[in-house]
C-alpha cells in the first residue's frame, strides 16, 4: 500500500508514521497484509478507521491512501483501489475514535 501524508510517502520507521508522519516511537501494526510503522497505538487505530471506511464500500483492500491534515484540523483522505477513489474528511477524538466524518466530492 502506498501511503502519502502531507505530501510525503510514509509507513516505515525511516519515512514516518502512516497516519501523522512522526518518526518517534516503535509501534508496528499490520494493515491490509503490510507491516506498517506508527508512532503510537492511537495513530494505528486512526489509520485502521480510515482503511475501514474504504472497506465499507465493499472494497477488499486499499492500494493507496493520501492523507492531508493533522489531529487539530482533521484530515482530508483519498483512498484508492484500482481505478476507484473515495474521498472523505475525518477528525478523531483523544481516543482515536471518529468524532466527525463527511464524504467529499
Amino acid at each position: 500500500m502506498i501511503i502519502i501524508v502531507n505530501g510525503r510517502r510514509v509507513g516505515s520507521k525511516e519515512t514516518g508514521c502512516a497516519l501523522c508522519g512522526a518518526t518517534w516511537g516503535e509501534y508496528y501494526e499490520e494493515a491490509d497484509g503490510e507491516r506498517l510503522f506508527f508512532c503510537c497505538d492511537l495513530c494505528a487505530k486512526g489509520f485502521r478507521s480510515i482503511v475501514n471506511e474504504a472497506k465499507r464500500r465493499n472494497w477488499d483492500h486499499v492500494d493507496e491512501a493520501v492523507i492531508n491534515g493533522n489531529f487539530n484540523m482533521g484530515r482530508n483522505c483519498t483512498v484508492k483501489r484500482g481505478g476507484e477513489e473515495y474521498r472523505f474528511y475525518v477528525k478523531f477524538n483523544d481516543d482515536a475514535e471518529i468524532s466527525i466524518f463527511r464524504e467529499l466530492s
